[in-house]
């Protein structure tokens, strides 16, 4: 094979092998607030959820207050019906607290479970980044 085995292209190099380029897609672009923090928001819900049952607008209320986290209410809503899809939540409709009914969620056992992996990963991560910014 001729040069960088990372670079393809569909036109022939000097030694004659024909490649494909691999373009990445740039990434979608997130929210400079966010960042890192997007891909640990899911635990953030899940721990707060494993703290007390909540609707959604409690926590994403939550989530600003206690993290400062300051995301779309969507992003949560889906965030919340995709954990639940996999089994990390349960919800149930409250009707019984007067005003419209509310979608209140529970952590499950498989969430709990999940959330303690999650957190032991993320504690890993933050040793590293405790000694670079050391």
């Amino acid at each position: 094979m001729c040069g960088d085995p990372h670079i393809h292209s569909k036109h022939p190099h000097r030694c004659g092998h024909i490649h494909e380029h691999m373009h990445h897609p740039p990434h979608p672009p997130v929210p400079i607030h966010l960042g890192p923090i997007r891909g640990l928001l899911h635990v953030a819900i899940l721990k707060l959820v494993k703290e007390k049952p909540m609707h959604g607008s409690e926590i994403h209320s939550i989530l600003k207050e206690k993290y400062e986290l300051d995301v779309p209410k969507p992003l949560v809503y889906g965030l919340l019906r995709r954990l639940e899809e996999h089994g990390l939540l349960h919800s149930r409709w409250d009707t019984e607290s007067g005003g419209p009914a509310k979608r209140i969620y529970t952590i499950t056992d498989e969430g709990i479970e999940y959330l303690e992996h999650m957190l032991k990963k993320i504690n890993k991560v933050k040793t590293i980044i405790d000694r670079l910014l050391s």
